[in-house]
């Protein structure tokens, strides 16, 4: 989900940067954004380096952002987002401001530094406020709701988060149809109805991923798997093991492990619940211990990144992370040990009953 997200901030990011007027060299930056990304960043630097105007600056800088979202670079692209910010603000260039604080706020939330986001999104969201977007450039407003959705989601305020999944949706619909616009909508689909199952509303849930499913559409990509995963979750909640498991093995977990660790993880944990429920003690144990290194790889990314932002940022920034930093430890280790408890009652549960 969260590479998805980085996609879809792309693009707009692309959108925007083609309607601007580029030297021969950022237009061999775009040309390589995903060919090789690398490259497309030492030229955008270059070119930034060098630049002698606002104008070719921010075309610059906006390339080297691309090219580092493209990377996975998190740090890189937060300190080059504050770059942008600071240069847009100096010559009241709001389109701009919007674009960096949106993807700031983008990236603070992967990094679940809800706090950090919304001050960012509701920044751009109070800009966007202010003047009227051109018709081709609606998706950003688009994209600032949806992010703000999935901050609120994040932090268990679901009420909040549907009125926000809702407005980008009514943004999203007055678009032309394109399979990013289709990719957009299905994901904020995907994270309401997350949100209307935790509000008790699972049946308005189960419609939607039902709804997902159908999608016959290029835009679909990797969100049928979380449409199949939602419903296996719904199902496995009602006791519905047999139709968990049709879902579950509709799931080519190779085609995303590499990817998209969020699902991953996900497609485990449900695997090791429908194991449990089914008294399999065998599966139970190689499904959880699957879904506990998943975990774990999370928490490491997650850790790197945070590591870097703390060794080039400045003393306060730097303790704020530490904060979160030590608030995700904590939660990940107190979840290591209600599972390892879990585990040890079910090992001992069916030990007794071999013997029995």
């Amino acid at each position: 989900m969260i590479r998805l997200l980085n996609i879809l901030f792309l693009f707009a990011c692309i959108t925007v940067s083609a309607q601007m007027t580029e030297n021969n060299q950022l237009k061999l930056a775009t040309d390589l954004l995903f060919s090789n990304p690398e490259k497309s960043a030492k030229i955008s630097e270059k070119a930034f380096a060098e630049a002698k105007n606002y104008n070719d600056k921010i075309k610059a800088l906006s390339k080297l952002v691309n090219a580092q979202m493209v990377l996975g670079n998190i740090s890189q692209v937060i300190n080059n987002c504050v770059k942008g910010i600071n240069l847009s603000k100096e010559k009241n260039d709001t389109i701009n401001q919007i674009r960096f604080l949106s993807m700031l706020g983008n990236q603070y939330q992967q990094l679940n530094m809800n706090n950090d986001a919304k001050k960012n999104l509701d920044e751009a969201e109070n800009l966007i406020n202010t003047i009227d977007l051109p018709k081709d450039l609606l998706f950003i407003k688009g994209n600032v709701y949806n992010v703000k959705g999935i901050v609120f989601k994040n932090e268990l305020n679901c009420e909040f988060a549907v009125k926000y999944f809702d407005k980008a949706l009514d943004v999203y619909n007055k678009l032309p149809s394109r399979d990013v616009i289709t990719t957009n909508k299905l994901l904020i689909d995907i994270q309401k109805a997350v949100c209307l199952e935790s509000l008790g509303n699972s049946k308005e849930a189960e419609n939607i991923y039902k709804m997902i499913l159908k999608v016959n559409d290029p835009g679909i990509g990797f969100n049928k798997y979380f449409a199949s995963v939602g419903l296996a979750d719904i199902y496995l909640k009602r006791n519905e093991v047999d139709n968990a498991d049709k879902m579950l093995q509709t799931i080519n977990v190779n085609e995303f492990s590499s990817y998209d660790l969020e699902l991953t993880g996900l497609f485990f944990k449900l695997k090791s619940q429908s194991s449990y429920l089914k008294k399999d003690s065998k599966l139970y144990l190689y499904y959880f211990e699957k879904y506990n290194n998943n975990l774990n790889q999370i928490s490491q990314s997650q850790n790197q990144i945070i590591s870097r932002l703390v060794k080039n940022d400045k003393e306060n920034f730097a303790e704020k992370i530490n904060k979160n930093l030590m608030r995700n430890i904590a939660l990940i280790f107190i979840l290591i040990i209600i599972f390892s408890g879990l585990l040890l009652f079910f090992y001992r549960f069916l030990r007794k009953k071999a013997v029995k």
